[in-house]
């Protein structure tokens, strides 16, 4: 079955271009956007983001998170947006959307997991595969 994913990138960030070239390998039809040629505008960084932690996708090495101070305080939600409007830079990148899933940087293992791709035996350890949250989730299992 062929899938499609959009994928926000900037071509200069190296660890687009491994997800990029592992998601070609498994044949996954690419629509992919170049923020750095087409920046993503307000109202499209707001449904982009949902209601997702925005810690997630804030990128560490760039001025604005630097001269915002945003590893001390993370503004309100509205504000955030408009610092990644005014620049995009401040998105932590690759960007990898499968219908309703997402996943943020360079994760080959989160990538395999969402797209239920076959890894050929490099996903890690099942012990560190995240665990629900659900406390009933061992009651059936006995």
């Amino acid at each position: 079955m062929l899938r499609k994913v959009m994928m926000y990138i900037d071509p200069k960030d190296s660890q687009c271009g491994e997800i990029k070239d592992f998601l070609q390998q498994h044949e996954i039809i690419l629509q992919i956007r170049d923020i750095t040629v087409k920046p993503l505008e307000r109202p499209e960084i707001s449904k982009l983001l949902r209601n997702f932690e925005l810690t997630h996708f804030l990128n560490p090495e760039s001025r604005l998170y630097k001269k915002n101070k945003l590893d001390v305080s993370t503004p309100v939600r509205e504000e955030v947006y408009d610092l990644i409007a005014s620049d995009n830079n401040l998105l932590r990148v690759p960007i990898i959307v499968y219908g309703r899933l997402m996943t943020v940087g360079c994760n080959i293992d989160k990538v395999t997991e969402m797209l239920q791709l076959k890894n050929n035996g490099s996903s890690a350890p099942e012990e560190e595969m995240p665990r629900p949250h659900n406390k009933d989730h061992r009651k059936n299992r006995r």
